[in-house]
């Protein structure tokens, strides 16, 4: 029997001998959120996905049991602009309003979480496992410059839950004990959190395991190579006085035989340990927060033991090697009753891969050779009111160093090493010690324009200097940050920054028990980088033969993306309530009247919910418009709408014990999302080639026990 499942009929066998308490919620009526939960009610496992705005805080609640993916960037798509790049079932690169990658930064206790792979299969997001997440935040528009080094499209930031501290001196223990079962994929997902706190100190230790088999689809065939196995574990010490606190942390993940097959290898050990320091003090009026992180990750890959290859001499595995140390500080600053914030901040981080094959010792490639990247930064920030506007103006400077070690290729066919040898050797004598100086500008304004409305503006000039793998990947090869198109790159030593220019235009509206909010935004992405057809003639040559097809390079282009995204809903009586998120982007390469890759089509979900004391139930339409703006370079498919229709269900069996069910998919309709990478593996029911179809229906049960 699966270990999540016979873990929910303990937990409900628990529930047994426990009283039947009511557990009490706010009212919905008018309120555009999930009602905030009482004293008595039970806040266990609740991730909040929450979009900061400049005047208020809004937030959207999601129960992580609701969700059955152990995917957390799944999360996202409930949220106006985001989305999900999914190249395997714990693989899912974050997308928001048609960027994503190292343009979208993701941040777990402040800190950038570093990707150790070349292809990104420990993406970030897959370090914070749904049962052990407390919020995923969203700040939606345009990011301060206080908040992340380089964020041009946009910032999500993950914290885990551990715990709180308590009210009195007395310790207190607390935690839960979660697990869920999902039919499609014999998947289960198990945490376990406990907290030891009183008012000064708190101690907490969390655990997770989620495992899972190959998932099938709509039609009944399997998604081979979408099997997983995942373990995270955490250990934290808190302090706090009336104006201090400080956090340390450490943590370990260690994922194992996970599919991803829409990229050339599949993940076999990702061994990662973190350590994160946070700290705040309040001094004469003034705020001062400090933090460091260190994280080290192994990452080993290989193309022959998770799918089928019957080619010896093609058997390739990549041992990558991936450090990070971060650091920053910063002051804030009162000025009456306005605020100025200045700081610092640091990332260094470094890159190592090899590629061999196990049936051949002589060779031996070097896809990285400890490649750096390092960014110092430099911020201000001031926010204050003037009349009815509250307003926002930051300035942030970014020198970003960067250098690699000489890289060679061993072993291969006399025509191929000559070729390799020939694209080392202009590698090796090239200037590879580049330096990049970026500054980033925010404007933002909001106002009431009556009783009901808000309006807000934002202008902002946001850059980003180019990723390792596109100044350095010198060799075509597909180590391409997880772009699963199927073609080669080679990158480019002279990439310039790209440059974001953008504009947003909001407004947040409710009246009665209607509401509504959203942005349209306009983005003029000058240098975009984006893979072209290479002109390196020796690169060509050796992709040929290879491949079979030319490599693209990474070139700076011009591109915009332009769209609009939102919230709506109304509560139709005190136990029925309807809301829905509208999301579209357009992107567009303007140098080579092309359309921009991945971008996920016009799509909207639409949640009807009942809720009654102990017991609410959603049905959620899921609906995707057809893609047909697709990018001519990267041979990109054109894709089908579709629509899904899911069922999700909470009962608070007690103040102890909470249990869910419900089903994905429910029709079992056979659907393709857009944003699904290409399948790469060999032995399954879907052709090499084709986009990866999405998963059928799906039965899921969870528990979580609370003490």
């Amino acid at each position: 029997m699966n270990k999540a499942f016979l873990l929910s009929l303990i937990a409900i066998a628990l529930s047994l001998n426990i009283p039947i308490v009511s557990a009490e919620t706010g009212s919905q009526t008018g309120d555009p959120t999930l009602a905030k939960p009482t004293p008595n009610s039970v806040e266990v496992e609740e991730i909040i996905v929450e979009g900061e705005a400049l005047s208020t805080a809004e937030t959207l609640s999601i129960e992580p049991d609701l969700i059955s993916k152990p995917d957390s960037a799944a999360i996202l798509q409930a949220l106006p602009g985001a989305n999900i790049n999914s190249n395997g079932p714990i693989t899912g690169i974050a997308q928001y309003r048609g960027l994503f990658g190292d343009r979208v930064a993701v941040t777990m206790e402040n800190e950038t979480v570093l990707s150790g792979g070349p292809n990104a299969m420990d993406t970030p997001l897959s370090y914070a496992p749904p049962l052990l997440v407390k919020s995923i935040e969203l700040s939606p528009g345009i990011v301060s410059v206080v908040s992340s080094q380089e964020s041009m499209g946009g910032l999500i930031e993950a914290k885990l839950d551990r715990g709180n501290f308590t009210d009195t001196r007395e310790a207190t223990i607390s935690g839960d004990v979660a697990t869920r079962y999902s039919s499609v994929d014999d998947g289960s997902n198990s945490a376990a959190k406990v907290a030891a706190a009183n008012d000064k100190h708190k101690l907490a230790i969390l655990a997770s395991i989620d495992e899972g088999n190959d998932a099938e689809t709509g039609d009944g065939k399997t998604l081979r190579d979408t099997g997983y196995r995942r373990e995270r574990y955490d250990l934290s010490y808190g302090w706090q006085n009336t104006t201090s606190e400080a956090e340390v942390s450490l943590g370990k993940l260690e994922t194992s035989d996970t599919g991803t097959p829409a990229l050339p290898m599949d993940i076999i050990d990702i061994d990662t340990d973190m350590a994160n320091f946070n700290g705040m003090a309040q001094y004469k009026g003034a705020t001062i927060r400090t933090r460091l992180g260190y994280r080290h990750v192994y990452h080993l890959m290989d193309n022959f033991s998770l799918r089928a290859n019957n080619n010896n001499m093609s058997y390739r595995a990549n041992k990558a090697i991936g450090q990070q140390l971060t650091w920053g500080a910063s002051v804030e600053l009162p000025i009456g009753d306005d605020s100025l914030t200045v700081g610092i901040d640091s990332a260094d981080t470094l890159h190592d891969a090899v590629i061999t094959n196990p049936n051949m010792a002589m060779f031996r490639v070097q896809n990285f050779a400890d490649a750096e990247r390092d960014i110092y930064g430099f911020f201000t920030e001031w926010k204050g009111s003037r009349g009815n506007w509250k307003l926002e103006a930051g300035v942030r400077y970014n020198h970003v160093a960067m250098n690699s070690d000489e890289v060679f290729a061993n072993g291969m066919m006399a025509m191929m090493q000559m070729q390799a040898n020939q694209l080392a050797s202009n590698f090796n004598n090239a200037s590879r010690d580049q330096n990049f100086d970026n500054i980033d500008i925010v404007l933002k304004a909001t106002r009431s324009l009556n009783a009901n409305t808000d309006f807000n503006i934002g202008l902002g000039r946001k850059t980003r200097a180019p990723s390792y793998q596109e100044l350095y990947l010198w060799l075509p090869l597909q180590s391409t940050g997880g772009l699963a198109d199927g073609r080669t790159y080679i990158g480019n030593l002279d990439l310039d920054s790209e440059t974001n220019l953008e504009m947003t235009f909001g407004l947040d509206w409710s009246a009665d028990t209607f509401y509504a909010n959203g942005q349209i935004f306009f983005r003029k992405v000058d240098d975009f980088i984006q893979g072209t057809p290479s002109t390196n003639m020796t690169a060509n040559m050796l992709s040929t033969m290879m491949s079979g097809q030319n490599p693209l390079q990474f070139t700076n282009i011009d591109a915009e993306l332009y769209g609009l995204d939102g919230r709506y809903g109304m509560a139709l009586n005190d136990n029925w309530r309807l809301d829905g998120v509208l999301s579209y982007v357009r992107g567009k390469d303007k140098d080579g009247n092309d359309n921009l890759y991945r971008v996920a089509p016009l799509n909207n979900r639409l949640t009807l919910t009942w809720q009654q004391d102990k017991l609410n139930v959603s049905l959620e339409s899921v609906i995707y418009a057809s893609q047909s703006k697709t990018a001519s370079y990267n041979a990109e498919e054109k894709s089908s709408g579709y629509g899904l229709f899911n069922v999700y269900s909470q009962y608070q069996v007690s103040s102890d014990l909470q249990v869910n069910a419900g089903i994905e998919n429910l029709l079992e309709k056979d659907y393709v999302d857009h944003l699904t990478g290409y399948n790469r593996n060999a032995d399954s029911d879907i052709p090499v080639g084709d986009r990866l179809p999405g998963r059928g229906r799906n039965l899921f049960v969870g528990a979580t026990l609370s003490f």
